[in-house]
C-alpha cells in the first residue's frame, strides 16, 4: 500500500504539467483534463519510469507539431487524441505488463515524429497514388521515416531501467507507427474509422508485438 503522501504526488504533478501545457497552447481545455487524468493514472500505477516515459513521449510530439507550421496539432491537442495515445498503453501496460506500455509510448512517440517531421519534407510518396504533397494522410518520406526510427529509439531508453529488452520495445515501435502509416487510408473509407481510432490501434498492436516478443 502506497503512502498517502505518495499518492497525491501524482494528481499535483500531473495538474502542474497539464496547466503549463495549456498555457503553452499544446493542449486544448478538453486535453488538459485528459492529460491530468492519464497523468494521475500513470503515476499511481507506473511511478516515475511510467511517468517520465509519458512526459517524454508527449514533449517531442509537442516540440515537433509546434516546429511544423502545417501542423494540425498547433492549436493544441484535444481530450480524444490524449487518450487515443495514452489511455492503451496504460491498460495494456496493466493487463501485459510494463513492456506493452513502453512500446506502445515508442509506437505513439514514432508515429507524431514521423507526421510532424515528414509534415515539413518538401515532399512525399503514398502507395497507390505515388508522389504526393508532404503532410497528405498515410504519406512516407525520408525525413518523416528518420524522425520515425528516432522516435522509437528514444523510448526504447526506458526499457533498460526497466529490466525490458530495448530492441524488442523499438522493434515493435517501429512496426506500430508503420502499421499506423499503412492502416492511414482507412480514414478515408469509413467514417468512424479516424486519426484517433487509428492512433490507439496502432499503439495497440505495438504492445501486443512487445509482449510477445519478450516472452
Amino acid at each position: 500500500m502506497k503512502p498517502t503522501f505518495y499518492l497525491a504526488i501524482g494528481p499535483l504533478l500531473a495538474a502542474a504539467l497539464a496547466w503549463l501545457a495549456r498555457r503553452r497552447g499544446w493542449l486544448g481545455g478538453g486535453g488538459a483534463l485528459a492529460a491530468l487524468l492519464l497523468g494521475t493514472l500513470y503515476w499511481w500505477t507506473g511511478g516515475l519510469w511510467g511517468s517520465s516515459a509519458l512526459v517524454a513521449f508527449f514533449l517531442l510530439g509537442s516540440l515537433a507539431a509546434r516546429a511544423n507550421p502545417r501542423s494540425r496539432d498547433r492549436g493544441g491537442r484535444g481530450a480524444a487524441q490524449v487518450l487515443a495515445n495514452g489511455l492503451p498503453p496504460l491498460l495494456g501496460g496493466l493487463l501485459c505488463g510494463p513492456v506493452f506500455l513502453i512500446a506502445a509510448l515508442a509506437a505513439a512517440a514514432a508515429d507524431t515524429l514521423a507526421s510532424e517531421i515528414g509534415g515539413r519534407a518538401g515532399s512525399a510518396w503514398r502507395p497507390g497514388r505515388g508522389r504526393v504533397a508532404a503532410g497528405t494522410n498515410a504519406a512516407v518520406s525520408l525525413p518523416g521515416s528518420l524522425a520515425l526510427l528516432v522516435g522509437a529509439a528514444l523510448l526504447s531508453l526506458w526499457a533498460p531501467p526497466a529490466g525490458l529488452p530495448p530492441l524488442a520495445v523499438f522493434a515493435a515501435g517501429v512496426f506500430g507507427a508503420v502499421f499506423d502509416t499503412l492502416t492511414g487510408p482507412l480514414e478515408e473509407r469509413w467514417g468512424w474509422w479516424n486519426n484517433d481510432v487509428n492512433n490507439a490501434v496502432a499503439v495497440t498492436v505495438a504492445g501486443l508485438l512487445a509482449c510477445a516478443l519478450a516472452l
